[in-house]
C-alpha cells in the first residue's frame, strides 16, 4: 500500500518523489547499523525501497512495516529512498520465518560460547553472512585490507556447504550427494536470505549439481550466461545491484582465470588445499577490482597479503562455528576463538599502515579498462599452458 498524504494514489511507474507518503512493505534483510542509522530494505508493490531509521524497534527480516516519510528518488536497484520516516506499525508475519528463528537461536549459542564480541560477530559473518553484526570500525578495516567479500554470504560460502555435503554423502550414493547438497543449499539460502549474490550462487550450485548427477559437461562461460539470464528473469533490476555485479565478477575470475593460473603454476600436478584457496581468492579479487575501485574509490594495497594470510583458514572457522552453534562444546569454541583472534590480529595489523588503502576518485568509467591487461595476461597464460575450459566430471562448484 502507498498513499500520498492529502493526495491521490499514484501509479507504480510514477512514484511521488519529494512528497510525504505512507507506505507498507516487507523487510527483506537484516537491519544494518551504519553511521548512526539503521538501514533496511523494504519490498513494496512499487519496488524495493532503501529506508534509514534513527532507531530499531526490534525489526527483523520478514516483518511487515508501515511508515510515513518523504520519498526521494532511488539509486541502483532501489525504486526510492526514505530518510528517518515515522514508524506507524511493525507486524510480525502470520507464519513465522522458521529459518530466521533457527538462525537467531544458533547465533545466540555461538555468542554464549565465543564471548569476545569482535570474535563472535566475525564468526557469524563468515558462516551466515550477517555483516550487520560487525561494528563500523571492523567493516572499515576489512575494506581497507580487501577482505570485505569474506563477510558477505555468497557463492564462496555456498561452495563450502556443498563441499561438506559431498564429504558426508559420497560414500552412500550419487543420489544421496545430490539430495543432501540440495537440502543444504535450500537451508543455507533460507537462513542468509535471497540476496542477489545468493540467488546467483544458488542457481549455479543447482545447475552444477544437475549436470554432475546426469554425467553431463557444461562450458563455464555458458553456466555464467544461464545464471545471469535466470537471475534477471527473477528481478531485472539486478543489473544495477553492486552485489550482483561483484558476485558474477568473482565467479568469472574463479572459473576462468583460476584454472589457467593453477595449470601454469602446477602443470599437471594438483595444488594443495591452501594453495587452491589462495589462487581462487586472487582470481576472484582480480576480476572484482575494476568494480570495487569504480564504486568505492579505494585500492586495497595489501589485499593479496591479507587474502593469503586469512582466507585459507576461513572454511575451518566456518566449520568450527557451526559445531559450536549446535553443540556449545567449549573445546571447539576455544580453537575457533584462537583462529578468529589471529584473523582479527592480521586485519588490525595490516589496516594500521597508512598506505594500506589508496584513495582514488569514484565513478570513473576508465577503470574498467583495467580488464584489458587482465585479459591479456589470461590469453598469454592460456596459450602457454594450452589449457582447455572443458569441465571435468565430478566437479561440483558453487563459487
Amino acid at each position: 500500500m502507498l498513499s500520498i498524504v492529502n493526495a491521490v494514489i499514484p501509479s507504480p511507474k510514477n512514484l511521488p518523489y519529494e512528497r510525504v507518503v505512507k507506505i507498507s512493505g516487507i523487510v527483506t534483510d537484516d537491519a544494518e547499523y551504519k553511521k548512526g542509522n539503521y538501514r533496511i530494505k523494504l519490498k513494496t508493490d512499487f519496488g524495493q525501497l532503501y529506508v534509514m531509521l534513527d532507531s530499531n524497534p526490534n525489526i527483523q527480516r520478514s516483518d511487515e512495516l508501515e511508515i510515513s516519510g518523504k520519498l526521494q528518488e532511488g539509486f541502483g536497484d532501489y525504486a526510492g529512498f526514505i530518510y528517518h520516516p515515522t514508524i506507524i506499525s511493525v507486524a510480525k508475519p502470520v507464519t513465522s520465518d522458521l529459518a530466521l528463528s533457527l538462525r537467531n537461536l544458533f547465533s545466540q549459542n555461538v555468542t554464549n560460547s565465543i564471548q569476545d564480541p569482535d570474535q563472535n560477530s566475525l564468526a557469524l559473518s563468515y558462516l551466515t553472512g550477517q555483516k550487520n553484526l560487525l561494528s563500523e570500525e571492523q567493516k572499515q578495516k576489512l575494506r581497507l585490507v580487501g577482505l570485505s567479500h569474506v563477510v558477505v554470504a555468497s557463492g564462496y560460502h555456498l561452495s563450502v556447504v556443498v563441499g561438506l555435503a559431498k564429504r558426508l554423502f559420497r560414500k552412500i550414493s550419487r543420489l544421496a550427494v545430490f539430495g543432501g547438497a540440495t537440502i543444504f543449499i535450500i537451508a543455507y539460502i533460507s537462513v542468509t536470505g535471497f540476496s542477489p549474490s545468493m540467488v546467483r550462487a544458488g542457481f549455479i550450485a543447482m545447475l552444477s549439481l544437475l549436470t554432475w548427477y546426469f554425467g553431463r559437461k557444461m562450458h563455464p562461460v555458458r553456466t555464467i550466461i544461464y545464471a545471469m539470464a535466470a537471475s534477471l528473469i527473477i528481478d531485472p533490476n539486478y543489473t544495477t545491484n553492486l552485489a550482483w555485479q561483484l558476485s558474477f565478477a568473482s565467479y568469472a575470475g574463479i572459473i576462468i582465470f583460476s584454472p589457467v593460473l593453477t595449470t601454469y603454476l602446477y602443470k599437471d600436478e594438483k595444488p594443495g588445499y591452501f594453495a587452491s584457496l589462495i589462487i581462487a581468492s586472487i582470481s576472484a579479487q582480480l576480476f572484482c577490482f575494476p568494480f570495487t575501485i569504480y564504486n568505492f574509490g579505494s585500492i586495497p594495497c595489501l589485499a593479496l597479503v591479507a587474502n593469503i594470510l586469512v582466507t585459507p583458514t576461513i572454511p575451518i572457522v566456518m566449520l568450527l562455528t557451526f559445531l559450536v552453534g549446535i553443540t556449545n562444546f567449549h573445546a571447539i569454541a576455544f580453537i575457533a576463538s584462537k583462529l578468529l583472534a589471529f584473523h582479527l590480529g592480521v586485519v588490525d595489523w595490516l589496516s594500521s599502515f597508512s598506505w594500506a588503502s589508496l584513495e582514488v576518485p569514484t565513478a570513473n568509467p576508465f577503470y574498467f579498462l583495467l580488464f584489458l591487461p587482465i585479459l591479456v595476461v589470461l590469453y598469454i597464460l592460456k596459450k602457454r599452458t594450452n589449457y582447455s575450459y572443458r569441465p571435468s566430471y565430478g566437479k561440483i562448484c558453487a563459487c
